[in-house]
């Protein structure tokens, strides 16, 4: 039922996206293989992707995470302590989003705010259509660590759920002239969780452990 509801929502992304004119165009169509190190990566742990392309093809990377979040009364909220884009490549494009939909049918999502502090916060809406709601941005900056509050409403009252999926999709990395790339991507920001990383057409998913302290206690992720 999860990986139906992971499914459900990334159509609906796609959708939503292509409504909006905003996808960037797949730039890395000619990849031939990848692979990702360590397999089974914690919170904090650098993972390391490399692979091979055609010679000089921009590698376009999509990580795509979902967060369940309860509905209290008529709203729901989810707040990042410290949301880091990952760079692109000089020149390159990146995106970055957030979408909101029911986790079943009790639950009717009737719009989203998300509100991110640079300084001041920073706040942007969009109502729902068909009961999804979702906001996006092109070429985040990459350099700065965002406060993030997103939160919504549904149409009644409920106990249900509210399915919050992200979507950071950037230009990585370049190709050498035999093809070989490699690119790493910091986890620290990171919740711990399911993910799903695609380049070209391979999808891989992995799940994020959360982080050990020093004497093996799991500590909190940076999501509340």
């Amino acid at each position: 039922m999860k990986y139906a509801f992971q499914r459900k929502t990334l159509f609906m992304i796609i959708l939503f996206c292509a409504t909006a004119g905003i996808l960037i165009a797949p730039a890395s169509a000619d990849v031939k293989y990848w692979s990702i190190s360590p397999e089974n990566p914690s919170v904090g742990d650098i993972i390391k992707i490399s692979g091979e392309a055609e010679s000089k093809e921009i590698i376009e990377v999509s990580i795509l995470h979902e967060e369940i979040v309860p509905v209290s009364g008529t709203g729901y909220v989810y707040q990042i302590n410290s949301l880091k884009i990952p760079p692109a490549v000089r020149g390159g494009k990146s995106f970055f989003s957030v979408t909101a939909s029911g986790e079943d049918d009790s639950v009717k999502v009737k719009d989203i705010n998300v509100r991110v502090k640079k300084g001041r916060w920073f706040s942007r809406h969009a109502d729902a259509s068909d009961d999804f709601a979702g906001i996006s941005q092109s070429n985040v900056p990459s350099w700065m660590n965002y406060l993030v509050k997103i939160d919504g409403n549904v149409l009644e009252k409920s106990e249900g759920n509210v399915i919050l999926a992200f979507e950071s999709r950037y230009e990585a990395v370049k190709a050498d002239k035999k093809g070989n790339f490699k690119f790493s991507y910091d986890t620290k920001s990171l919740p711990s969780g399911d993910y799903t990383i695609t380049i070209g057409d391979e999808k891989k998913e992995f799940y994020l452990s959360p982080a050990e302290d020093s004497v093996g206690k799991k500590k909190q992720a940076k999501c509340l």
